[in-house]
């Protein structure tokens, strides 16, 4: 049995402007920059490390605005199709910073919501390599063969704490130099050459 971890901002679903909107709402100058630098490491430490010493604020209402906003917002029909035919080969999960039914609910609306088997959002626990681990347990399933499919820095390295290879892909929050940096087994800069990527790390 293998599986596939699948972060879920930047990755299937393109919210890298709709969530800098709405920090940068309560945080006036808040730059891009600063805010991919959040997830250079943990998002939440890098946000809690924030609030301790820059007194940085978080929208009360954030889930709401949050889901609000990706009700607009559709997956691309190349990582819809390469969804559908990955799950005849491996067991699909969601490993991510956004909570779970925010996720579970742009799955159903979008008609996926079958096709993963976890969904382990910030609500779950806010450390990715715990939430890796604990999936990894639950199937009995070495981390050579699982790979974490993500748009960032931070991901990768919490990835590696359990020694899960990721593959670093380039649509999402941080470019191709700043992922590079984490080591990857690749970084794709088009959803169309996923499917065999990821077939060639766990073949």
């Amino acid at each position: 049995m293998k599986i596939i971890f699948f972060d879920f901002d930047g990755v299937l679903v393109n919210t890298t402007e709709l969530n800098f909107k709405l920090h940068k709402n309560v945080n006036g100058n808040l730059t891009l920059e600063k805010f991919k630098e959040f997830s250079e490491g943990n998002f939440h430490k890098g946000i809690g490390k924030a609030i301790k010493e820059d007194n940085y604020v978080i929208p009360n209402n954030y889930s709401e605005l949050y889901e609000n906003g990706l009700s607009e917002i559709n997956i691309h029909n190349i990582l819809r199709d390469t969804i559908l035919h990955l799950k005849d080969k491996y067991k699909l999960a969601i490993i991510s910073s956004t909570g779970s039914l925010s996720i579970s609910n742009f799955l159903k609306r979008e008609g996926l919501d079958e096709y993963f088997d976890d969904i382990l959002g910030s609500d779950i626990n806010t450390d990715k390599t715990d939430k890796i681990k604990s999936i990894l347990e639950k199937y009995n399933i070495v981390s050579k063969d699982a790979v974490f499919i993500t748009d960032t820095l931070g991901d990768i390295i919490e990835a590696e704490k359990c020694g899960v290879r990721s593959i670093g892909v380039t649509w999402g929050l941080h470019g191709r130099e700043t992922l590079e940096k984490g080591n990857p087994v690749t970084i794709i800069d088009d959803p169309r050459d996923l499917e065999n990527a990821i077939n060639n790390v766990l073949k």
